[in-house]
């Protein structure tokens, strides 16, 4: 059977290079016979920090990491991370109905509470049940997105799935500057805020505000969401710098859509984080960084019946998580290094207002240690790591990884990884962690001309996975196996067009009785057509289909594309100041995408707006 399955994800893949080389070639026949070649291996610029805690170059690193930047993300003229998300190659988004929903976010296949969200460095994963609320991340305020797709525990601790690593933006180099932005839209959409950015004797500061609301497009997923941040630093000598940063988010929504109850109000949080770091080069070759926060957020949840009113769930939520921790980055030619300690305070109290009872009353501490190394010869990179984590509350857990690395040519790398890894549970539950194996192997081109192809094939063999049995009413521990293939491609600008596509297939299974696993996406598509004319216009046309291979009482719906387009414009010259218009369709054949029916994706709706960089 396993045989037969690897040999099945194989034949997928060579077909869908085959297929897809053929339809290029064809296409790129009638452009200008032009020796042009995407040189996006080894660029020095193109670096990731997630993968190994350090900064490195992606063509050094045997992970599957992805890159967003600041200007792919202005393109998508998107509201909150989740709008970011839904465009990325193996990344599926769950139970989003909205920019401010709240969305499960998945990796390859995973489940949600397996994928660690990172903002800068601080987990933005909450205690309750491991969930990371993308939607209160406003897109403004995010510089880049690092995502490593397979265990990162051996660097992160709990990250079975992968770490997705927001980095906000940081002062401008000018003494002042900034943006404004306001957009409506249909439904009561509307988005507004504001940056402010400058440095001024070697102290810089960034700070940004603003609201976005929504009436929703179904019954009760309407949302208010309001954030502040900012970002505070001062330059030290030999070029360290001491920062601290403040994240606070004010959000109300209401989670789904179905009749018989209202949920308009049924999701309240608020969240704060606190953040400060030191980071100071010691000689040539060290680099000793220190790191403190403090994480607290109160959530209730609140449902009640339509037709009396009548409130039948009040649950009242508050956590904290504090900590910190040191580290010590060692460079040389040929060789990087990182070592270093984190701790972290968690505690929880949770109570049903109604029955007025405590659900759970619960702290912890957690103490990690971990050593990561690259070390480069010539063509070959080698990535060895290990870490040890002390959970305080599901066992202690070990994760070793390697990664290697080795350019076959200007123009070809090749990349291979394997890894343990392991999540928490629930913080309500004494279980122990679940835990995973992670393998892959890729190959990077960009050998054809006008064309840069990544495909990778991954493993990732789970066990303790934690699932609920309705029918006994409790929760046992089975094995997963989930295995497949990526396919990532982009062109070469030609005629101010560039086109990027994606595509995952995920077969995922029990190996106990071989049974498939039902509710995850088994296949997934994603396409952008690209126009840029450097000057005033520039435009992108997206497309994703999610095949979630769901159990069928959910009455889901996932047959064809959603297509969005988003314009902007600049009405007077200017290179980087003046004024931006923007305009944005979502959804513009009114497709359907869920996995369930009560949380229906938004139908068709238009959006405009303006920015302003002074």
């Amino acid at each position: 059977m396993l045989l037969i399955r690897n040999m099945h994800a194989r034949i997928h893949l060579i077909i869908f290079i085959c297929i897809f080389c053929f339809v290029l070639k064809a296409g790129l026949a009638c452009a200008d016979d032009q020796d042009e070649t995407l040189k996006l291996l080894g660029q020095p610029q193109v670096t990731d920090q997630v993968a190994g805690r350090l900064p490195r170059q992606l063509s050094r690193t045997g992970e599957n990491t992805t890159v967003i930047t600041a200007a792919e993300i202005e393109l998508l003229n998107a509201h909150s991370l989740v709008d970011i998300l839904a465009t990325i190659p193996g990344i599926q988004l769950e139970n989003s109905v909205g920019s401010a929903s709240a969305t499960y976010t998945l990796i390859q296949g995973s489940n949600f509470s397996h994928v660690l969200v990172l903002l800068d460095g601080i987990p933005y994963n909450n205690l309750s049940d491991n969930f990371s609320d993308i939607g209160l991340i406003p897109a403004r305020i995010i510089e880049r997105v690092e995502i490593v797709k397979g265990a990162a525990s051996s660097a992160w601790g709990q990250a079975l799935a992968g770490v997705i690593n927001v980095i906000t933006k940081s002062p401008d180099p000018d003494p002042i500057g900034g943006i404004a932005s306001f957009s409506q839209g249909e439904r009561g959409t509307r988005d507004a805020g504001a940056d402010l950015s400058g440095t001024i004797n070697h102290y810089g500061y960034y700070l940004s505000g603003g609201n976005v609301a929504s009436h929703g497009s179904r019954p009760n997923t309407g949302f208010d969401s309001t954030n502040g941040h900012a970002r505070l630093t001062r330059d030290l000598p030999q070029q360290g710098q001491v920062g601290v940063f403040m994240n606070y988010s004010r959000h109300t929504r209401g989670d789904f859509e179905y009749i018989p109850l209202d949920s308009s109000n049924s999701d309240n949080v608020r969240r704060l984080i606190l953040g400060m770091s030191v980071t100071q080069p010691i000689g040539g070759h060290f680099v000793v960084k220190l790191d403190g926060f403090h994480s607290q957020s109160h959530s209730n949840i609140e449902t009640a019946t339509v037709s009396d009113n009548q409130i039948f769930k009040k649950i009242s939520n508050s956590e904290q998580l504090s900590g910190g921790g040191t580290r010590l980055h060692w460079r040389q030619s040929g060789n990087l290094m990182v070592a270093g300690v984190d701790y972290q305070y968690a505690q929880i109290h949770a109570n049903d207002a109604l029955l007025k009872t405590d659900i759970q009353n619960r702290r912890a501490d957690r103490w990690g240690g971990y050593i990561n190394d690259t070390h480069s010869l010539g063509m070959v990179s080698v990535s060895i790591g290990a870490r040890y984590d002390i959970t305080g509350t599901s066992g202690n857990q070990f994760s070793p990884s390697i990664g290697l690395t080795w350019h076959l040519s200007d123009n070809n790398l090749l990349r291979g990884y394997t890894a343990k890894g392991y999540s928490l549970p629930s913080f309500y539950l004494d279980r122990g962690s679940e835990q995973v194996w992670t393998s892959q192997i890729g190959l990077e081109s960009s050998t054809v001309p006008y064309l840069w192809l990544k495909g990778t094939l991954f493993r990732n063999d789970t066990w303790d996975i934690s699932t609920y049995d309705s029918q006994s009413a409790t929760y046992r521990s089975e094995r997963q196996i989930k295995q497949g293939f990526e396919v990532e491609s982009r062109t070469a600008e030609m005629y101010n067009l560039s086109l990027r596509s994606g595509y995952n297939y995920v077969d995922a299974y029990r190996p106990s009785d071989g049974s498939v696993v039902k509710d995850i996406p088994s296949q997934a598509v994603h396409l952008a057509l690209q126009y840029d004319d450097h000057k005033r216009f520039k435009g992108i046309l997206t497309g994703r289909h999610i095949f979630w291979n769901a159990e069928e009482y959910h009455n889901g719906s996932y047959n064809g594309m959603l297509w969005d387009v988003h314009l902007n414009a600049k009405p007077f010259s200017g290179e980087l100041r003046g004024m931006e218009l923007f305009f944005s369709l979502r959804n513009i054949f009114n497709g359907s995408q869920y996995l369930d029916e009560i949380y229906r994706n938004n139908s068709r709706w238009a959006e405009g707006g303006v920015r302003y960089r002074f």
